[in-house]
């Protein structure tokens, strides 16, 4: 093996992620996803559609390409990527009330809602987190 090989290993070993490094991407695409659903379904719900189709394809964007990237990169010192997200997910799934809260205000401050017309509904959860999970099967 040439010196230059070698020195491409190390570099592309440095660049792998170590397991919380890569729960913390995983977290960021799913917890941004997670937040623009919620607020694409609020504002949708309520009958403002000004922004809803920027919101669903964040969401898209999100899940179907950059968790996909993050899933995909070079890991380093664990071997369960599968295990890991889920763990990183299941944290996100604890603290859901704060994203429903959150996308709430969100929408409310930027229409200038006083009420909204509907919540957001454990159906409206499932949903995303099932295209969550075709990802997780396809690429872990």
């Amino acid at each position: 093996m040439t010196r230059a090989n070698t020195r491409a290993e190390d570099i592309l070993t440095a660049m792998a992620y170590k397991r919380e490094d890569f729960k913390n991407k995983v977290g960021e695409k799913v917890g941004g996803a997670l937040f623009e659903y919620y607020k694409a379904t609020l504002a949708s719900a309520s009958g403002q559609t000004r922004w809803v189709q920027h919101w669903r394809a964040e969401v898209k964007r999100l899940i179907e390409t950059e968790l996909v990237i993050a899933l995909l990169h070079p890991i380093r010192g664990f071997k369960d990527r599968k295990k890991a997200a889920r763990a990183i997910i299941a944290e996100i799934q604890a603290i859901d009330a704060q994203y429903r809260r959150a996308a709430e205000q969100t929408i409310q401050r930027d229409y200038g809602l006083k009420r909204l017309r509907a919540q957001i509904t454990d159906k409206d959860t499932e949903n995303l987190y099932q295209m969550v999970e075709r990802v997780l099967a396809t690429h872990t």
